[in-house]
């Protein structure tokens, strides 16, 4: 049977068990690159986003990130020079290939963890925040454009 009344203070000022999460860490044997990979990504999203049997998915994800990293410093330390002959224009392309195919295995370990906005927005509220993004911006949206 339910109780009549309001209920009184000192009922309302009991306080629960309360139950802290924990986030989940790292593991040994990530490099420095994808240790902070791993920090960032996990601290992007409730503590409770990620759990034990997310680690395998989430360490597979950082070493492909830090990999995509790497080839894109590759191709971004390529001197356009080199492209001149055969071997150069071979090299510049594997590297982008490998780029790509790194990229490609990412966006799906993302979307996997529905860590991109196709998973997290439905498509009518990205449709809505797609055709604002077009729109007059506010004033305090304004971007300064550099002067000359």
């Amino acid at each position: 049977m339910a109780k009549r009344g309001r209920e009184s203070q000192a009922s309302l000022s009991v306080v629960g068990s309360v139950s802290t999460l924990t986030r989940v860490a790292p593991p040994s044997g990530l490099t420095p690159q994808q240790r902070r990979l791993w920090l960032a990504i996990v601290n992007s999203k409730p503590a409770e986003w990620f759990g034990d049997e997310h680690v395998p998915q989430l360490v597979q994800y950082v070493r492909h990130l830090a990999t995509e990293e790497m080839l894109a410093q590759k191709i971004e330390a390529f001197d356009p020079d080199w492209m001149d002959d055969e071997e150069g224009m071979r090299r510049m392309k594997t590297l982008v290939d490998m780029r790509a195919k790194e990229a490609s295995i990412t966006n799906m370990l993302a979307r996997s963890m529905r860590m991109t906005h196709q998973s997290v927005y439905p498509a009518a509220k990205a449709n809505t925040l797609s055709n604002k993004g077009g729109g007059k911006r506010k004033p305090w949206q304004q971007q300064n454009e550099p002067e000359n």
